[in-house]
């Protein structure tokens, strides 16, 4: 059985346990929803960043593409001051979540927020091409895409990236998915994927409900993971353009 109007999240829970804006503004628009975080995250090369984050005068600015981005740094400076000199740096970030960590956690300020994924973040940086005769530090997962190191670096703007966590799976990622969905009997209208890497992970275990998987509506946030469904030969509903909770709202109402 397929659930109307229900829509299931493959994404982590925000770091502070603060109240998910999906799922705040789909179930004031009287969806159920149910979130799972398909991915774990081990840290790693911390005390290498920390000495980059104290030399920050050897950069343009901080680049973040990802809350675990954020909470690497975050990690890296504790109870260390440093972080107040990057102020006056040129920081950016992709996503409206990120930017609200980095801004509430490590006090930074930063451009992109609603540029939504890597390349329209490369094509907002080069918009000012001129202004950065050093590179970015960039802390990165072990997953990140060429696109941003890619597109900067054509321009002639350096990046240093730093792999600052691998991304691992949920371990309980088929128990949870068994839960939310009454053993598979139960499966959701909608299924969002965050990312490829979150697709990846749960699209095998999705397949075991194998009856009624060409009904659920895959929704996916951005085209890098619109690209990663196409691949696997599954109908992509529709694509958020942005990871913004309104944005998901309206693909899924325009069912």
């Amino acid at each position: 059985m397929v659930i109307k109007n229900s829509v299931l999240l493959f994404k982590s829970r925000n770091l502070d346990n603060s109240e998910d804006g999906y799922e705040k503004i789909l179930t004031e628009n009287n969806f159920s929803v149910e979130i799972i975080n398909p991915l774990g995250f081990e840290f790693k090369n911390l005390d290498v960043l920390k000495k980059k984050l104290e030399t920050n005068d050897d950069y343009s600015g901080l680049i973040f593409t990802s809350p675990r981005c954020a909470e690497a740094v975050i990690l890296a400076s504790e109870n260390d001051n440093f972080m107040d000199r990057w102020n006056d740096k040129n920081n950016f970030v992709v996503g409206e979540a990120t930017y609200k960590i980095v801004l509430e956690k490590l006090g930074l300020t930063c451009n992109g927020k609603d540029t939504g994924n890597a390349l329209n973040l490369s094509l907002l940086i080069i918009q000012n091409k001129s202004l950065y005769n050093k590179p970015f530090l960039f802390p990165c997962g072990n997953l990140k895409s060429d696109t941003l190191h890619s597109e900067l670096s054509k321009e002639g703007l350096g990046v240093d990236d730093i792999e600052v966590y691998d991304v691992t799976s949920n371990p309980n990622i088929e128990k949870e998915i068994a839960e939310a969905t009454n053993n598979f009997a139960s499966m959701p209208e909608f299924v969002v994927f965050f990312s490829p890497s979150g697709f990846s992970n749960t699209i095998d275990i999705i397949k075991k409900a194998s009856d009624r998987t060409e009904k659920l509506k895959f929704i996916a946030i951005g085209p890098t993971t619109e690209r990663a469904i196409l691949e696997q030969n599954f109908t992509v509903h529709g694509v958020a353009k942005q990871p913004k909770p309104n944005d998901i709202l309206k693909v899924i109402l325009n069912r």
